[in-house]
Formats: structure tokens, C-alpha cells, sequence
């Protein structure tokens, strides 16, 4: 065990092992995205695991499963609290039953279009040869539901339990991270380290501002045009908003859907009209924040040009997807820290 491996031995060693880090990689690419998302929940929430820590007398394990337990609660909890918003709303009752006695009254008459009269009643038969007809592709849908069901459950149980251990031992990281760094440089890794930690946080504390102002002027404009449940609405539009480009399209789609049905609560106008205010409204709230405040306070907190932010989103939307989006900012931001540490040292100058 005292024997010492030559350079070409090293070199061949952390060739091979890099190589079979990226076959690794590439083999558990379908974790990656849970795990992102855990770690970016984790970064998250851990300011508030250290503030239990220091102002109660909580150890940091019984911090971490607070924390962990007020998180799952709320994530169970406000689907029913929106649910049952709507069930209480005395509106959506009336639109409701609306619907259906309309329903009746159109099956019930006749019409006559063109010198052709139609009786929607005759059309019940042929409305219960096609359900029969398609039972069979619903039971084999049903099928693929299932499959489609559980493996998201399991995405999701993946990464709350990932989350759980990154919130217990995430602190850990970082030490065993410069543990491999070699002795006369350990102090230049613990500090390229502490500023990309300090880059990522800057990009959360944002994305969460980000989410508090949009949530806000969407509520407010929900208000102002009397869209009902505008409040919860409002707080729906800033928590998926995390999500660029799919959380404010879903927001807004659920928005222009409750103003179609419900109509406004004092505008005087059809609900058609009024669904197409609501779109405007959202459409409004997010090019304020893709062409303004994202690139304004993204570009503060982080020393990144404002174009070169919105450039990089709408480029990683595009090419990879919602997660790179989500997350090429703060991976410009620690690639702007390494390329001034790597420049720094191509040319010997002071990083």
C-alpha cells in the first residue's frame, strides 16, 4: 500500500475515473432532474434551518425535520385550501347548475338550420354507441395513466427523500468537497466555493422576489377587474412562477378559465369579453417581468448584463427545456466566477 504510482499512472487513473464519471452521469440522467430540484429546495429552505438552530433550542436535525414537515404540510395542504375555496364560491355553484339545467333545456328542443330541423334528443343513442365503443380504449388508457401516475409519484418521492438528506448533510458538502482539493490550493477552492454559494443564493433570494412581485400585481390586477378568487389566483400565479415560461402559462390558463365561467364580480360586460381581459392581464404581468424586472434584478444581484440574461433563458427554454431554463442563470453566474479564476491564472494576474 506504500507504493507510489508514477505521473502517467495518476494521469491515466483520473482519465479513466472521469470517464467513468460521465458514463455515470449519463447512465442516472433521469435523476437529475429531481435532484436539482431538491438541492435547489434544500439551498432554499436552509437559511431557515440555521435561524431554528440559532435562535431556538433546536439541534440542526430536529431544525431539518421542522422544516421538512411545515414544507410537506403546506405542499398537501393548499391544493385542498384552493379546492375548497371554489367549492365555497356561491357562483361557481349557480354557473354550475347553470350549465346543466341549459343542457337540458337545448336537448330538449328542437332547431332548424338551413330547412333542416334537428332534435338533440335523437342524438342521445348515437352519444351511447360511442361511449360503449370507447370503454375499451379508456380501460387500455387507464393502463398507461397508472404507469404514467406512479412513475411521477416516484419522481416525486425521490426527490423529497433526496431533499430530506440534502437539508440534513448538505452542510457536510462543502468540506468533503475541499477535502479533495490539494493542500497549497484548498484556500483558493474554499473561496471559488464560497462565492458561487453566494452567486446561488443571490439568484434564490431573487427568483423569490421575483415570484413575491408577480404574485402581487397579479392579484391586485384580479381585484381591480373583479376576476373572483382573485387573491388566491394572484398566490397560484407567484408560486409557479418558479417555473419560467409553463408555471405563468398554467396561472394564466386557470385564471382566463375562472373568468369565462364566473365572469367579472362588478364589470358589466360578457364573460367571453371579460376572459380575454383576464389574458391581457397575465399576458401584461409577464412581459413586465420577462423584459424587465427578471433581467433587472437577476442582473443586480448577480454582476450579469440584463441582456445576457434574458438572452440565456429564452435560449435554454428553447433549446433544453424548463429545467435549463430554470437554472441558466445562477450556472452563468458561477461560470462567470470560474472563468475570472481561470483567467487569473492563465495570466498570472490578481483573480
Amino acid at each position: 500500500m506504500n507504493t507510489k504510482w508514477t505521473e502517467s499512472t495518476k494521469y491515466t487513473v483520473t482519465i479513466v475515473l472521469g470517464l467513468l464519471l460521465v458514463w455515470l452521469i449519463w447512465i442516472a440522467k433521469p435523476l437529475i432532474g429531481p435532484i436539482v430540484i431538491s438541492a435547489l429546495l434544500a439551498f432554499t429552505l436552509n437559511p431557515l434551518v440555521t435561524w431554528l438552530c440559532n435562535h431556538t433550542r433546536m439541534n440542526h436535525n430536529v431544525a431539518v425535520v421542522v422544516v421538512y414537515t411545515l414544507l410537506t404540510v403546506l405542499l398537501v395542504a393548499f391544493p385542498y385550501i384552493v379546492l375548497d375555496e371554489f367549492e365555497n364560491n356561491n357562483d361557481l355553484s349557480e354557473t354550475v347548475n347553470w350549465v346543466l339545467d341549459t343542457t337540458g333545456l337545448l336537448f330538449s328542443q328542437s332547431f332548424t338550420i338551413a330547412g333542416i330541423t334537428l332534435l338533440p334528443s335523437d342524438w342521445v343513442t348515437n352519444i351511447d354507441q360511442f361511449i360503449a365503443e370507447s370503454v375499451a380504449t379508456i380501460a387500455g388508457n387507464t393502463l398507461n395513466f397508472i404507469a404514467t401516475f406512479t412513475g411521477n409519484m416516484i419522481w416525486v418521492l425521490i426527490t423529497m427523500v433526496t431533499l430530506f438528506y440534502f437539508l440534513k448533510d448538505g452542510s457536510r458538502l462543502k468540506q468533503n468537497m475541499l477535502k479533495l482539493a490539494p493542500q497549497n490550493v484548498r484556500h483558493e477552492w474554499e473561496q471559488l466555493l464560497t462565492e458561487i454559494d453566494h452567486a446561488w443564493g443571490a439568484f434564490l433570494r431573487g427568483q423569490l422576489l421575483l415570484m413575491l412581485i408577480v404574485g402581487i400585481l397579479a392579484a391586485l390586477g384580479g381585484v381591480a377587474i373583479g376576476l373572483p378568487g382573485a387573491v388566491i389566483l394572484g398566490v397560484l400565479a407567484g408560486l409557479l412562477d418558479i417555473v419560467p415560461s409553463l408555471g405563468p402559462t398554467v396561472s394564466g390558463i386557470v385564471a382566463i378559465a375562472v373568468g369565462m365561467v364566473l365572469g367579472s364580480t362588478y364589470l358589466n360586460i360578457p364573460n367571453g369579453w371579460f376572459g380575454l381581459l383576464v389574458a391581457a392581464l397575465y399576458f401584461f404581468v409577464q412581459q413586465i417581468e420577462n423584459i424587465w424586472l427578471r433581467p433587472q434584478i437577476m442582473s443586480n444581484r448577480l454582476r450579469l448584463h440584463p441582456g445576457v440574461i434574458f438572452v440565456g433563458v429564452v435560449g435554454a427554454l428553447a433549446v433544453q427545456g424548463i429545467l435549463a431554463a430554470l437554472l441558466i442563470v445562477p450556472i452563468m453566474a458561477s461560470a462567470s466566477i470560474l472563468g475570472r479564476y481561470f483567467y487569473s491564472k492563465l495570466t498570472d494576474s490578481d483573480g
